[in-house]
């Protein structure tokens, strides 16, 4: 029993380290996205299309469990990791740095997750996660601070909608955990929700879609990015991670994505990471670890309780 605990646990710590090398790519494709001609629609669509056509005619068979799953948990999902998300956290990173979003997205999940455990499941706090939740709020701050004392409410705004996309995510990550659904299920709610989204979004004009006239190579390279390897490796891999390691454990790890995204932006986009930044990022990422227990690795077993109305 043991050796097999240590070998999905291992399994796990494997698709949760595939997760932060795609979500680095991930913030690095909608930074660039910025200075392209694709438009936040055209990113959507690349993502979720591909996604929504590849899950869903392998979950297809599961299609019974799925209509069965309580429509709140369908909900978070869809909404959690969908179209919603895609969109804050889009138009979060055309406000800030790359180094922001990829701190306050994954580096405040930690936060987020446990914040619901507490509300929606009466978990206890332990004296290292209110550590951990302090060295959050403290790089939250640093963040926040940095911006508006040097006058930038433009980067402000971007933080508030990132935070927005960090808080959409903790439900969906919350969602996975308690809806019994496999990745691929999952994946086929999200995704595929996103595409009908996008029609209804498209056909008012809330969007605009710029995909054919934009160069063959761009949109080939996003559509790798995003439709590949984000839309679809991505939520298979943080799934997975999620069943074997757990929702907290998962979310923890997930605070190293700043430390990648912020180094690879520096050559890719000419940023630097300042000294506040960087202290920001260094709180946040010992947060996580800190409030989600990543060493002692003492979870309380998520119990299957529905989700608020």
């Amino acid at each position: 029993m043991a050796q097999l605990q240590s070998k999905q646990t291992l399994a796990g710590l494997v698709a949760m380290l595939a997760t932060l090398l795609i979500w680095s790519s991930f913030f690095l494709s909608l930074r660039a996205s910025g200075n392209s001609m694709l438009t936040v629609g055209d990113m959507a669509l690349l993502r979720f299309l591909p996604a929504a056509l590849f899950f869903g005619a392998i979950s297809w068979p599961k299609a019974k469990q799925i209509a069965a799953t309580p429509k709140r948990y369908l909900l978070a999902i869809a909404c959690g990791a969908g179209l919603p998300f895609m969109l804050l956290a889009a138009s979060g990173l055309r406000l800030a740095p790359v180094a922001d979003g990829a701190s306050l997205i994954p580096g405040i999940l930690p936060l987020f997750v446990s914040s619901i455990a507490v509300f929606c499941y009466r978990e206890k706090i332990s004296d290292a996660r209110k550590i951990g939740i302090g060295l959050i709020v403290v790089g939250i701050g640093l963040f926040v601070a940095n911006s508006l004392l040097r006058g930038q409410l433009q980067i402000a705004q971007g933080h508030a909608l990132l935070l927005a996309a960090s808080f959409s995510w903790a439900w969906f990550t919350i969602a996975m955990r308690v809806s019994g659904l496999n990745p691929a299920c999952s994946g086929a709610v999200l995704a595929g929700s996103a595409c009908l989204l996008l029609a209804v979004c498209g056909l008012t004009g809330w969007l605009e879609f710029n995909l054919l006239s934009a160069p063959a190579a761009e949109v080939f390279t996003h559509f790798l990015i995003q439709g590949i390897v984000v839309g679809i490796l991505s939520n298979y891999c943080y799934g997975f991670a999620i069943s074997r390691l757990g929702a907290e454990m998962s979310a923890a790890l997930g605070s190293f994505t700043p430390v990648l995204a912020a180094l690879l932006a520096v050559p890719l986009f000419g940023e630097t990471i300042s000294t506040s930044a960087a202290l920001a990022m260094g709180c946040i990422v010992c947060g996580a670890l800190a409030a989600s227990e990543l060493i002692q690795r003492k979870q309380a077993p998520m119990t299957t309780t529905a989700l608020p109305r």
